[in-house]
């Protein structure tokens, strides 16, 4: 289940305070995890961020190509966006702490987003 797996991401990093699935072609976030408290502007914005950063529908907004993986940093919080590698238009939105272990996250959100996304 969708949930399950983004809570259990969610409850791996401490810093970790929102997950959402989201479906790039509609650019609708899908499912968050259980304890977001995210408001539907703050997630309909997080939607877009990930649209314009990885590109939507295989057109890329700001590079040649639409990306697969794209983080935005300041000093109050991470961002990072993915795309799933089997469907393209599946992408898991990120809202993280600035003092997390950002590769150990990422690999483990990119297994997660993999099994989201192939139905696992």
């Amino acid at each position: 289940m969708v949930i399950d797996e983004l809570d259990a991401l969610r409850d791996k990093y401490e810093g970790c305070a929102a997950l959402a699935f989201a479906d790039l072609s509609t650019k609708m976030i899908l499912v968050t995890d259980s304890g977001s408290n995210l408001r539907r502007e703050a997630l309909d914005a997080l939607c877009a961020e990930a649209a314009l950063l990885l590109g939507a529908n295989g057109k890329p907004a700001l590079a040649d190509k639409p990306g697969d993986l794209a983080s935005v940093a300041s000093t109050a919080q991470l961002r990072v966006f993915l795309r799933a590698q089997s469907e393209p238009n599946d992408v898991l939105c990120c809202i993280c702490g600035p003092k997390m272990d950002a590769d150990a996250f990422v690999a483990d959100a990119c297994a997660c987003l993999d099994r989201i996304s192939s139905g696992e």
